[in-house]
């Protein structure tokens, strides 16, 4: 029989409804900022030298803002604000990465994400190889929770093996194979991998931001997104109000001026860089379709007041 929810902290039907009443045009908003960006993707790359830089930017980076706009849209018709600052923060994180990309280096730092992705293949190709130091481990680990992965997929081996042959083809290319070296180098006696962009001499993505002029973003949005994955603070779930604990609804909408300060400028931040390295010519469209369909939506919010 299936569970009914909790009406008093899950409502979704009174969650959905409070957001087509209220934000019905800011939802708009968000789905035509990912229809938007859906034919940048195209029309970036396709103007573009479409090297490596031109994969990673247009092809995953820009990709994921878009397809994270598109996510917190979803959630917001749903009235759930709160969990949309997930898709958010890695819009958010994409857009940084994508502008320091841009920054300088372009075409080294995309290779050295692809390489970075690649060596995660090779590591999780070791954990189902038999006799080596990562399968020792990951089988312990599987067997902690009853798991026999050799089991439940019998050919799981050979199919690691052939799969290692093709990621080390790859990373043996001349284009490759320095920067694959250069991560063995760096990396030295640590258990597991530097990020791809510890190559470039940054240690954290706070330092990324700083670097492109963008740590004021940081501390306000990064720091919100990273503040609801990590579960980092009680009062967007409990209140403590004349001696009582009250527990806060699941879905609602509150914050939902910052989420939209959010997520809103990451998207035509990272729109805008995108064409002005790709198509500079359409910048001027892009101002008109910002000032003639996005403005009036994203510039007046009326926040909703709960009593928790």
């Amino acid at each position: 029989m299936q569970e009914l929810p909790h009406s008093a902290i899950l409502n979704r039907q009174e969650s959905s409804e409070l957001a087509v009443k209220h934000f019905a045009k800011q939802s708009a908003l968000l789905a035509d900022l990912a229809n938007y960006g859906s034919n940048l993707v195209i029309r970036a790359y396709d103007s573009s030298p479409k090297k490596m830089a031109e994969i990673v930017v247009c092809g995953v980076l820009l990709k994921q803002v878009v397809a994270m706009v598109d996510a917190t849209q979803v959630l917001l018709e749903a009235g759930a604000s709160h969990a949309a600052f997930l898709p958010a923060r890695a819009a958010w994180e994409a857009s940084v990465y994508l502008d320091w990309i841009l920054f300088s280096n372009s075409e080294r730092k995309a290779t050295c994400y692809i390489v970075g992705n690649f060596r995660d293949e090779r590591f999780w190709i070791a954990r189902v190889t038999p006799g080596t130091t990562e399968q020792a481990a990951f089988a312990a680990i599987s067997k902690s929770i009853g798991v026999d992965v050799h089991a439940n997929h019998p050919n799981l081996s050979d199919d690691a093996a052939t799969h290692l042959i093709e990621v080390n083809r790859v990373l043996a290319q001349p284009d490759l194979i320095a920067i694959d070296l250069e991560f063995d180098r760096l990396r030295g006696r640590r258990k597991r991998d530097p990020e791809w962009y510890e190559l470039e001499g940054v240690k954290s993505i706070r330092q990324i931001a700083e670097q492109v002029g963008r740590l004021a973003e940081y501390e306000a949005f990064y720091s919100k997104g990273s503040q609801v994955t990590h579960s980092g603070t009680y009062k967007d779930h409990v209140r403590f109000a004349n001696g009582q604990v009250r527990f806060k609804p699941i879905r609602h909408l509150e914050s939902i001026n910052l989420l939209l300060n959010f997520i809103v400028c990451v998207a035509v931040g990272t729109y805008k860089h995108v064409l002005q390295n790709y198509r500079p010519g359409e910048l001027p469209a892009f101002q008109r379709k910002y000032i003639e369909d996005w403005r009036e939506p994203f510039q007046n919010v009326q926040p909703l007041k709960y009593e928790f």
